[in-house]
C-alpha cells in the first residue's frame, strides 16, 4: 500500500473516530437531560404528595348525616287540664244564674323535638387528635294529642249557653301549646341538645380510629 492510500485511510479512520466521539457526546447530553427531568417529576410529586397530607390534617366532612334528616332527640309525656265554660250576662254587669254550660277535661300529650342532621357538619383535625361537629340547636318538631286518653271530669251543658265545635278546637289548640311550653319550661329543648351530642358521639366513636379523638360542639 503506498502512502497516499495509508493517508486516506487513516483520514477515513479519524472521521469515523471524530463521529463516534460526537455521537457519544450527544447521548450523555441527552442522559444528562433525561436525569435532570425525572428529577424534576419526582420532585413535584413529592411536593403535592406533601401538599396533600397537610390539607388531610384538618378537613369537613357530612359523614352522611344529611341521609339522617330530621331527628326526634327528646319527647315529653305530659297531661294537660282544660277548663272551658261558657255563660249568659245581663248587659256584661253580671252572670245570669243557670246559663252556664262547663267542660274539664284532660288530654295527654307528646311534644317531640328535633334536630336537623343534614345540617351538621364535622371538622378532623388528624394531628390535634380532635373532632369539631357544627350543628343547630334542637326546635318544638310537634306536638300530638292522643284522642284516647280523654278524660272528663266535668260536662254541664246549659239550654241558655252551648259550647260549639269551634270553641272546643280552640280549646284543644290552647291545650297544645300550654304542652309546649311546659316542655319548654322543663328543659325539653337543652335535653335534645344533650340527647344529639351523644348520638354524634357515639357514632363517630365507633370506628377506633377515633376512640382516642376529643370532640366539641359548636352551635350554627
Amino acid at each position: 500500500m503506498n502512502n497516499e492510500e495509508k493517508e486516506l485511510n487513516n483520514d477515513t479512520n479519524n472521521k469515523s473516530e471524530k463521529k463516534k466521539e460526537s455521537l457519544l457526546k450527544k447521548i450523555l447530553k441527552m442522559k444528562k437531560v433525561l436525569f435532570i427531568i425525572i428529577i424534576v417529576i419526582v420532585l413535584g410529586l413529592g411536593i403535592t404528595f406533601s401538599t396533600s397530607v397537610i390539607k388531610s390534617q384538618t378537613k369537613t366532612t357530612k359523614l352522611g348525616l344529611e341521609d339522617m334528616g330530621e331527628l326526634v332527640t327528646q319527647t315529653a309525656y305530659l297531661t294537660i287540664v282544660q277548663d272551658t265554660s261558657e255563660h249568659r250576662e245581663f248587659f256584661d254587669l253580671f252572670q245570669i244564674p243557670f246559663t252556664e254550660s262547663r267542660q274539664i277535661f284532660s288530654y295527654d300529650l307528646e311534644v317531640d323535638v328535633s334536630v336537623d342532621f343534614s345540617e351538621i357538619s364535622a371538622e378532623y383535625n388528624d394531628k390535634q387528635k380532635e373532632i369539631t361537629f357544627k350543628l343547630p340547636h334542637a326546635k318544638i318538631y310537634k306536638s300530638t294529642l292522643n284522642p284516647d286518653s280523654l278524660k272528663v271530669y266535668l260536662d254541664s251543658e246549659s239550654l241558655f249557653s252551648r259550647i260549639d265545635l269551634t270553641e272546643h278546637n280552640e280549646a284543644i289548640k290552647q291545650m297544645q301549646e300550654q304542652g309546649i311550653k311546659d316542655a319548654e319550661a322543663n328543659g325539653i329543648l337543652e335535653a335534645g341538645d344533650e340527647n344529639a351530642k351523644r348520638l354524634l358521639e357515639t357514632f363517630v366513636k365507633k370506628d377506633n380510629k377515633y376512640k382516642d379523638y376529643t370532640i366539641n360542639y359548636t352551635y350554627i
